[in-house]
C-alpha cells in the first residue's frame, strides 16, 4: 500500500483574538513530529467602495496596524517560543472561505487547521451551512478541526469509522501514516443496521478488509461492530468515541463521483460538530471528465488574486470564524 506523504505543510486561519491559540499550538506539534512549514493566515472581509477610493497612506496605515496586532498577540500568547521565527504569514482580503481556499491551493497545502466554535443547538441553525462546512466541502487537502481538546498530549490511538457508501483507501492511508508516525494504535469502527448475522454484513466485510490492510503495516488495530438499533450511524460513533476517548477521529466527508458533488454528508456534518476530540476530515479525490479542466480553472483563479495585508479597527474583534 503506497503510504501518505509527509504532512510538509500546513495552513492555519485564525481570527486575532485568543482563538488563534488552540490551531497554532497543533500545528506546532506536527511541526516537531513532521518538521512542517506553517503559514499562519488572516482574512479580512473586501475593502468597501468608500475603502478602496482611499489614499493609499491610509490603506497602508491598516495593513500595518493588521501586521502590528498580529505580532503583539502571537508574542502574548506563545512567549519567547523558537518556533515564531519559522513560521510565515499572510494577511489577505476577500471572502473568508475563498480566501483561505486559495492561498491553501498557492501554498500546496497538506493539511488545514482550524478552531471549529460550538455549535448553536436551536432548530433553524440545523439548515444553516456553516463555515467549518464550506470549508470542508470545497478544500481540496483534508482539515483538522479543533473545538476545545488538542492532541498536544500525543495522538496515542485513532478512530476510524467505516463507511460502506464511500471508498476508504485515501482514509486508510492517513490512518496508517499517521499512527506510525505517532506510534498510535487504530481503532476500525463498523456500525451494523440490519438484523443479520455479523459476517453475512457488508460492514462486517469491509471491516475486516481495512483491518487486514492495516495489520500487514505492523500496527495496533482493533476492529469493534456495533449494532445501530434505531439510532443514527453517528450517533453510535460518538457514543464509542466516549468511551474509547480516542485522540483523534478520521472520516471521509463525502463521496467519490464523477459529479461535482461537494455535499457534505449528515454523518460527516454531526462528526465534525460533536466530537469532543480533535477530527481530520479527508477529501476524497474526485473522479470527472471535467476534473482537470476545473483544477486548472481553479488555479487560476486562486493565485489570481492579489495578496495584500489590509484591516480596519472594527473588524478585529471578529471570533469564532468557524
Amino acid at each position: 500500500m503506497k503510504i501518505h506523504k509527509q504532512i510538509e505543510r500546513i495552513l492555519v486561519p485564525v481570527p486575532l483574538n485568543r482563538d488563534m491559540m488552540a490551531p497554532i499550538r497543533q500545528a506546532m506539534y506536527f511541526h516537531e513530529k513532521y518538521r512542517s512549514e506553517i503559514v499562519i493566515l488572516h482574512v479580512v472581509h473586501e475593502y468597501s467602495f468608500l475603502e478602496k477610493w482611499l489614499s493609499s497612506r491610509i490603506l497602508k496605515k491598516h495593513r500595518d496596524k493588521a501586521k502590528v496586532k498580529l505580532f503583539f498577540l502571537l508574542s502574548k500568547l506563545f512567549p519567547d517560543h523558537p518556533i515564531l521565527d519559522h513560521i510565515e504569514f499572510e494577511i489577505v482580503t476577500g471572502n473568508l472561505i475563498s480566501s483561505i481556499l486559495r492561498v491553501a491551493a498557492k501554498r500546496k497545502s497538506d493539511l488545514i487547521i482550524i478552531k471549529k466554535a460550538f455549535r448553536a443547538k436551536d432548530k433553524a441553525h440545523r439548515f444553516k451551512k456553516e463555515n467549518a462546512d464550506k470549508l470542508i466541502s470545497d478544500s481540496l487537502c483534508p482539515v483538522m478541526t479543533i473545538v476545545d481538546k488538542s492532541t498536544l498530549k500525543g495522538i496515542s490511538s485513532i478512530l476510524l469509522p467505516v463507511d460502506i457508501t464511500k471508498k476508504s483507501d485515501k482514509k486508510v492511508r492517513w490512518a496508517i501514516s499517521l499512527a506510525k508516525k505517532f506510534g498510535a494504535s487504530i481503532h476500525v469502527v463498523s456500525v451494523q443496521h440490519l438484523e443479520i448475522k455479523c459476517v453475512h454484513s457488508l460492514s462486517y466485510n469491509k471491516g475486516c478488509k481495512i483491518k487486514q490492510e492495516i495489520t500487514q503495516e505492523g500496527i495496533d488495530v482493533e476492529l469493534v461492530m456495533l449494532k445501530a438499533g434505531e439510532m443514527p450511524l453517528e450517533e453510535v460513533v460518538l457514543d464509542y468515541a466516549k468511551k474509547l476517548r480516542p485522540d483523534l477521529i478520521l472520516i471521509m466527508t463525502h463521496k467519490e463521483t464523477i459529479l461535482f458533488d461537494n455535499y457534505l454528508g449528515s454523518f460527516a456534518r454531526e462528526i465534525i460538530h460533536k466530537a469532543e476530540v480533535p477530527v481530520i476530515s479527508i477529501i476524497p479525490q474526485k473522479v470527472s471528465l471535467f476534473t482537470d479542466m476545473f483544477k486548472s480553472g481553479e488555479s487560476k483563479e486562486y493565485l489570481s488574486t492579489e495578496n495584500i495585508s489590509s484591516h480596519s479597527e472594527n473588524r478585529t474583534k471578529t471570533k469564532g470564524w468557524f
